[in-house]
């Protein structure tokens, strides 16, 4: 019993510091893309900054969507371990 509730624990913590990368790494991909903009303000015609803008957002999203599947799997292994545990509990 006490072995099983340490493994829904862990699956619990495992699911919460993978949410608070995902949050790392869309944080850090919206800051990057802001970066990006204020560097395409300076010394650029109105359609490079359009383009910069754009290419800015497109690699944020991609980064965001690719660490947004990395949360899922982890908590998709994070509720096989809580099965696993609940199955042991029976």
């Amino acid at each position: 019993m006490i072995n099983e509730n340490i493994q829904m624990a862990k699956a619990d913590t495992k699911n919460a510091m993978s949410d608070i990368g995902n949050k790392m790494v869309h944080a850090k991909a919206d800051i990057n893309a802001d970066v990006e903009k204020v560097k395409a303000n300076f010394g650029h015609s109105e359609a490079e900054k359009k383009v910069a803008y754009e290419k800015a957002d497109i690699k944020a999203n991609a980064e965001k969507a690719k660490s947004n599947v990395k949360n899922g799997i982890a908590h998709a292994n994070a509720d096989a371990d809580k099965t696993k545990a609940e199955e042991m509990r029976k």
